[in-house]
This record gives C-alpha cells, structure tokens and sequence, in this order.
C-alpha cells in the first residue's frame, strides 16, 4: 500500500496488505441488509422514463465464506421479476471492485466489437446507498451507443419506502474548490495507491471549467439544449445532473476512444463522493477509484 502527504479520512487507515484477497470480504460486508429503493431510467438524451420499485437482500448466509443476493423489482403493473446471485469468499475480484466504505464498481473487463458495454457504480453513506448503471451497445467498427442510464436511490430497511428526489441538481451545487483523499484500484491486481484530490470546478460564460492543480488540462462543458446535459469541448463525454448526483456518459464511442466513467454524489452542499473507472485508448480497464471530498471554497 503506498500513500500521499496529509491527513486521510479513517476508511483509508488500516488497509490490509493483502487488500485484493482477505481484505475485500468486510468491505462486500459493508452492504449487508435489505435496501428498498427504485430503478430510475433516463433515455440516451438523459429523459426520465420508468420508475421501478425495488428490494434487494444481501445475507451472510455462512460466515466468511457465502452470501446470497435477492433482487426484486416490481415494474407498474407488472409481476414482481427476482434475480438469485450467490458470492463466494473472497470476493469476485477484480471484477467487482469493493472499497472500504463498502463502495463498489464493475463493468467490462474489456471494450470491444459487437459486445455489450457498461458499468455499474455503487455509493454508501450510513444507511443510504446510491446506484448507477450505464449500458452501451456496440457495433462492427468498434464503436458503442448510449442506450440508458438507471439511477437507484436506496435506504436500508426504512420504516416506510423510501422518497425518490425528483428535483435535478442545479450547476451551482457543483461550483467550487473540492479536496479530500482517494483509493485507486489498478485492475492489474496490485497495491492499492492512497492518493489527495482537489479539483476547481467554475462557471464562466456560460461553460463550467474544471480543473485540477496538478494538471495542466483543463475540461470545459457547454450547456445543451435540455440544460441536463453538459458537452465537453474537446471529446464525445457528456456530464449529466441528476437527482442528488452527477455521472459522466457518452452519446458514442469511439473505436479508440479513452473512457472516464464516473459517478458523483453530493450528500450535502459541502461533502460528495466520486467513483471513478477508466479505460485505455485498446479498451483494456485500467483503473478504479473512490474519493471523498469537501468544498472548501464555493466561489471565485
């Protein structure tokens, strides 16, 4: 395990060694319990569509050694659907990235032809959690289109169902300086790299500018039409708003095309969480990331 300079937050002090192997069952624990929430789908054009009520059990069913998840979804005028998954120790590493905080992140191993392609992100906080999946469908040439994007808002065992947030998060909840610490996982398997984040996020003419200090590139996003919708300058990658949330997708891949796949949640005007997965320009995944942060200034 190496580190960085500065104080970390406590989920990042006393990693285990061997972090791939025995260290990434208590984090899988972290999500044990049932948690009741709801698919949200948005369009390639980021519309709402469908909601979804849902349950999902996950249960220790032998100690250090087996878990079972129940998934029910139950579609608006539908029978209830229910998916059995079964997890075995230690873990499905590296296909399935856990943190400490109990975070998690899957997707392709690799991007190709034909195939299908996507992700899925998973925040917690306390009692709540935050879900993400995006799914590309792929071409001969190597290229993926954006199909749809499902937003899950869930809480663990609620007295009552949990209130979905209709309301969008407006631009001005993402302006500001934010810093804090991060995980990176390198989906080579090894050591887990502790590393500092701060990235200025401004709004300037009508574009947000964000940019990090320890790089000289800086991105900036124009508004669409549907103010939901953010397109870069430079690349083919959209920055959505979302209830609570913010995710990075793209209307279309390239064959050759670098991804940044990212979820955001901003539990509080002041505190958010980052899960980062990225892939190289051969459509290898190179890396996955947690970070957590806090809005140290909220204008320039």
């Amino acid at each position: 395990m190496t580190s960085s300079n500065g104080d970390s937050p406590a989920w990042l002090s006393d990693l285990p060694s061997d972090f791939w192997r025995g260290g990434q069952w208590p984090c899988i624990q972290q999500n044990l319990g049932e948690w009741r929430g709801a698919f949200v789908q948005f369009s390639a054009t980021a519309e709402r569509q469908t909601v979804t009520p849902s349950r999902l059990t996950l249960t220790e069913d032998r100690p250090t050694e087996h878990m079972t998840l129940v998934l029910e979804r139950t579609p608006p005028g539908q029978a209830t659907q229910t998916t059995v998954r079964e997890l075995a120790y230690p873990g499905a590493a590296p296909y399935i990235c856990f943190f400490p905080t109990g975070a998690f992140s899957q997707g392709a191993q690799q991007r190709r032809p034909w195939s299908s392609f996507g992700a899925e992100f998973c925040l917690l906080s306390g009692q709540r959690r935050l879900r993400l999946v995006q799914l590309y469908t792929g071409d001969a040439a190597g290229r993926h289109r954006l199909d749809y994007i499902t937003l899950i808002h869930e809480e663990r065992s609620p007295a009552a169902a949990p209130v979905m947030p209709e309301e969008r998060l407006g631009v001005e909840s993402l302006v500001g300086t934010w810093q804090g610490h991060g995980l990176l996982l390198p989906a080579t398997m090894e050591a887990p790299r502790v590393v500092p984040s701060c990235c200025e996020i401004r709004l300037q003419n009508g574009q947000l500018e964000q940019r990090q200090p320890d790089r000289a590139a800086v991105s900036r996003y124009a508004s669409s039409a549907d103010s939901h919708r953010w397109q870069a300058e430079n690349h083919s990658q959209q920055l959505w708003l979302l209830p609570q949330a913010t995710c990075t997708a793209y209307p279309q891949l390239e064959k050759e095309e670098t991804v940044c796949l990212e979820l955001c949640w901003y539990l509080s005007s002041s505190q958010r969480q980052r899960l980062v997965r990225t892939y190289g320009k051969n459509g290898d995944w190179q890396t996955a990331a947690l970070f957590t942060e806090s809005r140290i200034r909220s204008h320039f």
